[in-house]
């Protein structure tokens, strides 16, 4: 019986892909890629055609290899991804993709993700260092690898960082509708002092922000706790701001994905912002849906993490943005119960007060001086603060980072 060659059945397409696009003969694909000729020649005249015994897979074999690429993209830039992540996306797929399976509710089981991971090799399960006590672990070594690893990969992707018109950070904040008083005077030896709130205390407002490193902000996006937002709401924002809904308020992966379609893309266009840009933001899983990934990818929106419990020290929102407008929108509650001392300040006259505040507080300085101050622009870690690194110098932490899930949907 001859020898069956051993070659990994994950490099079969892209070589195939070479051979197609004209980029490599079918000798320099084999040897670039250390499949046999005759399997490349076979997959370019029988495409579909599996490569196992048994009934076919419920993914074809094109849609497997952007799987297996989404995942170790994913790994690459600081997300790596779990066995749920990986089943709810085929799971969302199949909702999105119909075809007959036996999966219940079109999520696959236990046996098709063994199976999927000997069809792969290349993906194997590992234990991820976390990066643990918050920021007490961060050190200037983690951050300058962080730098490194980031200059190399702009690099591979021909990014131009001189252009600070085409650097943006974002993040979320909330604002209370009632912010804490602070302290007040009374008489001396009184143990009850209270301050009567004109407002909910519970109430908070997420609002979205992203800045470029020129000193422009984008419009902001505030997000409201209704499934509907009533009309008299809605009018109270100004036109050229976001709206956003979710049932509690907080931003989700949904409300994050209009944010970038409908307002920050629209930003860049409208003012001729060359293309691809740059968007540094931190982990939070909103930001790490599958829906999002092929958006950022069509629209030229390279998207890279910030090295995880880092932002108070990465991150322009956090360094420079934040703080400021916080005082100044406490400032402003103030000034707003001391001229309207029979009103009460709600969701209805919330986005005209934090519009002022942001007009006021928010200057390009301000912008300009938190990216260098976080090494975002000039891009350098020569420029970051590394007094507020409270980790040892000597901690390695292995940093996957970059995100954009630049990956290619081809089905």
């Amino acid at each position: 019986m001859p020898k069956r060659s051993v070659y990994d059945s994950d490099l079969v397409e892209p070589a195939v892909q070479d051979v197609k696009t004209g980029k490599l003969s079918l000798r320099a694909a084999a040897k670039k890629y250390g499949v046999p000729k005759s399997t490349i020649e076979f997959k370019m005249k029988n495409p579909g055609h599996k490569d196992t015994c048994g009934p076919p897979p419920i993914l074809t074999a094109k849609e497997e290899y952007v799987l297996v690429e989404w995942i170790v993209e994913l790994a690459k830039r600081g997300f790596p991804r779990k066995k749920e992540d990986i089943l709810n996306s085929v799971q969302k797929f199949l909702l999105e993709n119909p075809r007959p399976n036996p999966f219940k509710n079109n999520r696959p089981g236990d046996c098709w993700f063994k199976a999927f991971l000997r069809r792969h090799p290349s993906i194997v399960q590992r234990t991820s260092e976390a990066v643990s006590s918050a920021s007490a672990c961060v050190s200037e070594a983690d951050i300058r690898k962080w730098f490194a690893e980031i200059k190399i990969y702009l690099k591979s992707k021909d990014i131009d960082m001189e252009d600070p018109s085409r650097i943006f950070n974002g993040d979320e904040t909330g604002f209370q509708i009632c912010p804490q008083t602070g302290k007040v005077f009374a008489a001396k030896g009184e143990k009850n002092v209270y301050s009567i709130e004109k407002g909910s205390a519970k109430d908070n407002i997420t609002v979205m922000f992203s800045f470029a490193a020129s000193g422009i902000m984008c419009p902001p996006m505030i997000i409201f706790p209704y499934k509907r937002i009533p009309e008299k709401i809605a009018v109270t924002v100004n036109s050229s701001w976001g709206i956003g809904r979710s049932d509690n308020g907080w931003m989700t992966s949904e409300t994050f994905y209009e944010y970038i379609k409908n307002i920050f893309y629209p930003h860049l266009i409208e003012n001729n912002i060359q293309f691809p840009v740059v968007l540094f933001l931190d982990g939070h899983k909103s930001h790490l849906t599958y829906e999002l990934s092929l958006l950022c990818n069509e629209l030229n929106i390279e998207v890279i993490a910030l090295y995880p419990n880092a932002t108070r020290i990465l991150q322009p929102c956090d360094v420079a943005v934040f703080r400021p407008v916080k005082m100044g929108w406490k400032k402003a509650v103030r000034q707003f119960y001391e001229e309207k001392p029979g009103e009460v300040l709600n969701k209805t006259s919330f986005a005209p007060l934090l519009e002022k505040v942001v007009t006021e507080v928010i200057q390009p300085n301000i912008l300009i001086n938190g990216f260098r101050a976080c090494g975002l622009f000039p891009f350098s870690p020569d420029n970051v603060d590394y007094s507020k690194c409270l980790g040892g110098t000597n901690k390695s932490v292995r940093v996957n980072n970059l995100y954009n899930f630049s990956f290619q949907l081809m089905i």
